[in-house]
């Protein structure tokens, strides 16, 4: 069997770029990350994919360079760079045979060269990149790094090359000129099962309309990033400290010799990719950060099982001071290391802050206080102020990098689909209202509100979301529509409805998550207050759901669909997984490995995957059945939480 050579490319260098050991963990398929998964799904939700093929378009005449195998790459590039003028997408350029770059698109003019990375970022012309101290905007860091690796590696490679870094972005003051151009560009699987684009037959340039990617030079940026000037001195790790040249060969050292560089836990293990909850890890698979944390302190499975101090909800600013002082578990704290006193922070008189709340999640974790669960009477005041019927509402919406038509900006949020439930004041509960697009390559957002209105105008019931989603993108919606006047016949009647149920109007929705932030905690949150997490968590402690939902529940998707039910441990298994299957097998573009729709990254690539003319009705009908479905569990989620809280204040 011939060697193969280990190589530091790009995305090994990401990876490592805020912690040197977690080089050791990436690309082994003992040591799954949590990034593989979420971010692939987000590049093919928003379409990171077709933003790559749609930039080789805009750069056309080029070759591309489509081996995998490295060094076959590199021997490809190499005759390619033959020609003095040449266009290449994701050629291989290595350097002192430790370093391999695939650059996305590469143009050369003699020895003037272009380097092009291509990301699915928005950009504006109004955009900054720099702090006013000079240091480079957190949020740029990771793109602007990864064009700094190849560009060092290109001019070590190749000094006699004039190399200028670009990053190529989505602009989002842009419109598209062309209708059908998302539809262009499908995500297909390969004979090899790797997911590339198929591009629409015959699609010329001219079809693709006005550019809606900027090529932006990022050299100021890049020459910072080389000078060690990125970032402040106080957030660097020892190596970015080091010159970049050193760093770099640091790195790629201990990746040949496939040696992990010397561990060092601290506050950046709370996001490293490699913490993979331990329940999720499949046969022969390995937590990196588990690994990690066993070599610094020798920890064994209990410890693990003990309550972290990362787990502290929203806690960044505190667990670095606990970790600093050599803190790791929650039952390590002392009273004086509590975020806040906790002298009348469970007197049930008022809202919690921040503090308060993250020492009544450690004081119920910890055993502090005898209950697990902590409700403030507060809550109940708040609850005297609603208008019956209630109204539950839950939007699902795609934000794409490509729109689907003419006259529309990229970025902009498309709301497809929303569920409503509605509960009368003897607590009687219906699934009232749900719409969902069906049309392809349709710009739904005007229809949407349009049912919506005519759902929710009929009283003045109170009207709830979860987290400011809903209110931010009625907002956005209204903005459009304030854009469009002159073209929507009932824009002034839209605009006027949609301003009573946002931020500030007369029937202001209602935010269950703030509530739960302000007045509820149970040990079982285990610091998040997601709904996906609270739903559990109550199912299991409120006596008034598990007498509800073990009997049959009936709505517009289900049928004597019981919603209670207990796994082997005795515990109420996730609704989410109780959604039906639903075939993904003929759809491998949004394909995640599940049976059902239960997030809205899978729901958004599922309506995505619907806008192209290939799918059967058959296909299309299952897709938009599980879409229904899950939008209406999520609703019923939000019911499922106010009769928990009116159960427990009897």
């Amino acid at each position: 069997m011939a060697f193969k050579k280990r190589y530091l490319t790009k995305s090994l260098f990401n990876t490592s770029r805020e912690c040197a050991s977690r080089l050791f963990y990436a690309k082994r398929d003992e040591y799954p990350s949590v990034k593989d998964e979420d971010e692939f799904l987000q590049s093919l939700a928003e379409g990171g994919m077709q933003v790559g093929e749609l930039a080789c378009m805009m750069n056309p005449g080029g070759r591309a360079i489509e081996t995998l195998n490295s060094e076959d790459a590199i021997v490809q590039t190499h005759e390619a760079l033959e020609d003095e003028n040449v266009i290449l997408y994701e050629p291989a350029i290595t350097f002192d045979d430790k370093f391999l770059i695939r650059v996305d698109v590469f143009e050369k003019e003699g020895n003037d060269v272009d380097l092009v990375e291509v990301k699915a970022k928005s950009w504006s012309s109004e955009e900054e990149l720099f702090n006013q101290n000079g240091t480079i905007k957190s949020p740029w860091l990771p793109y602007l790094y990864d064009v700094a690796f190849q560009y060092w590696v290109m001019t070590q490679a190749h000094p006699e090359w004039n190399v200028t870094p670009y990053l190529m972005l989505v602009n989002k003051d842009a419109v598209t000129t062309v209708d059908g151009l998302y539809q262009r560009f499908r995500v297909v699987e390969n004979e090899n099962g790797r997911k590339e684009i198929k591009l629409k037959p015959g699609t010329t340039l001219e079809d693709l309309g006005e550019p809606i990617l900027a090529k932006v030079d990022v050299s100021e940026a890049v020459a910072t990033i080389l000078e060690g000037k990125a970032i402040s001195d106080n957030r660097m790790t020892p190596l970015q400290k080091l010159d970049f040249s050193k760093w770099m060969n640091t790195l790629a050292d201990h990746h040949i010799l496939d040696d992990q560089y010397p561990v060092e836990i601290g506050d950046k293990c709370r996001g490293c990719e490699f913490r993979v909850p331990l329940e999720k890890l499949k046969d022969g698979q390995q937590s990196g950060f588990v690994t990690c944390w066993e070599k610094a302190l020798r920890w064994d499975d209990e410890d693990f099982q003990e309550p972290h101090i990362f787990d502290v909800w929203n806690g960044r600013s505190f667990c670095g001071n606990m970790i600093e002082k050599g803190i790791y578990h929650l039952k390590d704290l002392t009273m004086d290391d509590l975020p806040a006193n906790p002298v009348g922070i469970t007197s049930k008189t008022k809202a919690w802050d921040s503090k308060e709340r993250q020492t009544v999640q450690i004081l119920l974790e910890t055993d502090g206080v005898e209950d697990d669960e902590v409700i403030l009477n507060p809550l109940f005041e708040e609850m005297q102020k609603w208008t019956y019927p209630l109204h539950f509402l839950d939007f699902e919406a795609l934000s794409l990098a490509i729109p689907f038509l003419e006259g529309r900006s990229p970025y902009e949020q498309l709301a497809f689909q929303f569920s409503v439930h509605t509960m009368h004041e003897n607590g009687t509960v219906f699934h009232s209202a749900e719409w969902i697009d069906r049309e392809r390559g349709s710009f739904p957002n005007y229809e949407c509100i349009r049912q919506l209105k005519a759902a929710l105008d009929n009283d003045i019931g109170t009207i709830f979301q979860y987290t400011h989603f809903e209110n931010t993108l009625l907002t956005r919606v209204m903005n459009q529509l304030i854009d469009d006047r002159e073209q929507v016949e009932d824009a002034e009647e839209l605009i006027e409805w949609i301003q009573t149920v946002i931020r500030g109007g007369e029937r202001e929705m209602v935010d269950l998550h703030k509530l739960i932030k302000q007045y509820h905690y149970h040990k079982d949150f285990k610091g998040s207050i997601s709904i996906k997490k609270v739903l559990p968590a109550l199912l299991n402690s409120s006596k008034a759901l598990k007498e509800k939902y073990t009997q049959p529940y009936q709505g517009k998707n289900f049928t004597d669909q019981i919603w209670y039910r207990e796994n082997e441990a005795g515990t109420a298994i996730d609704p989410y997984k109780l959604l039906p299957p639903v075939g993904f097998e003929n759809l491998p573009d949004y394909d995640t490995g599940e049976e059902y729709i239960a997030d809205g990254g899978s729901a958004m690539m599922a309506y995505a995957r619907m806008q192209f003319d290939d799918v059967t009705q058959e296909e299309r009908d299952a897709v938009f059945n599980a879409l229904l479905s899950y939008c209406e569990l999520d609703t019923l989620a939000m019911v499922m939480i106010v009769e928990a809280w009116k159960g427990a204040f009897g």
